[in-house]
């Protein structure tokens, strides 16, 4: 598999990683089948957006290596999306009597889903924050780790002091991202030494994959109560998201024979530019029904997605007329 196959594919991938994530909110209001079993391993599109992440972060800070200038265009990306969303949302919940200074304070920030507040948004935009502010020492590890022996090892190191948090499932859930965030990394910077990942390499990571899946089924089978305060609900995911990637990427390629496959491949790169629009979005409403779970999530995703251009477009002209 070439590594530029890969991270061609990473818009489309990014569309099946929220849609997997949609599918799993939806989950809870579907009958017991075999279809609801398979959508509650779509949590690891979460995963799938973190490894992703950090190949993006990786060759952002190999074009320009200033942590400051990283950190300034990660924010530039994330805030005219998430301000005017997070202020829409603490207004509603405020109006409905479910927001306290705290909870606001926090929220704005992004902060929510790090600190104990009564009322946290979702702790994904906290993690987001961590992984950016961890991105340049994590950037310059993967790149010394030259071998798969030390970037296995390094991995190996940021899941065992994950494990810190055990029992804090706040920070936990977002401290045990960090490691496939690093993994995205590590494929990043293994592509500047080699064009391709070896025939036995793929098939490893491709069977890796399902291996993850068993472990996922039977953790929850062997531990139902220390599923969260032991990361055990998630970790799995670090064995399954590579292959899983890996797989897209192949099936992106292969869609591009047909005229179909060639719109649907158009389709997802428009979806996967808006990831988190979406994911902002739909997750306000996970727990509404199925007319207001769709209406806001596409309405919602529409007006963030001109709001947040007009602020860039501000943004850029003031820059633009500051020089």
């Amino acid at each position: 598999m070439r590594f530029d196959s890969l991270f061609k594919a990473r818009k489309q991938i990014m569309a099946a990683a929220i849609l997997m994530v949609m599918l799993f909110h939806l989950k809870a209001r579907m009958p017991e089948s075999p279809l609801k079993i398979l959508f509650s391993s779509f949590y690891s599109g979460v995963d799938l957006f973190f490894l992703l992440s950090g190949v993006g972060c990786f060759f952002s800070l190999r074009e320009n290596p200033d942590p400051l200038r990283f950190w300034k265009r990660r924010a530039r990306r994330i805030l005219p999306v998430y301000l005017p969303f997070i202020l829409v949302w603490i207004a509603a919940k405020a109006l409905f009597g479910e927001m306290d200074l705290p909870s606001a304070a926090a929220d704005l920030l992004g902060l929510g889903g790090i600190f104990r507040v009564a009322y946290p948004f979702n702790w994904y935009v906290s993690g987001l924050w961590l992984s950016y502010l961890l991105a340049p020492p994590l950037a310059a590890l993967a790149e010394r780790a030259g071998t798969r022996a030390k970037a296995a090892a390094a991995t190996a190191a940021l899941l065992l002091l994950s494990t810190v948090f055990h029992g804090h499932d706040k920070w936990l859930i977002i401290a045990s991202r960090i490691p496939i965030f690093f993994v995205g990394m590590c494929f990043a910077a293994e592509s500047r030494r080699r064009d391709s990942l070896r025939r036995g390499e793929t098939i490893l990571l491709l069977l890796l994959a399902p291996l993850g899946y068993v472990l996922y089924w039977e953790l929850q089978k062997l531990f139902p109560d220390r599923l969260w305060d032991l990361g055990l609900y998630w970790y799995p995911f670090l064995l399954i998201i590579p292959g899983v990637m890996i797989a897209l990427s192949w099936i992106v390629e292969r869609l591009e024979r047909f005229g179909f496959g060639r719109a649907l491949n158009r389709a997802a790169v428009f979806v996967g530019g808006l990831t988190f629009e979406l994911y902002l979005t739909h997750v306000s409403v996970a727990e509404q029904g199925l007319p207001v779970f769709f209406a806001v999530t596409v309405l919602g995703t529409a007006a963030l997605v001109f709001v947040s251009r007009r602020i860039r477009h501000a943004l850029d002209r003031r820059r633009v007329g500051a020089t």
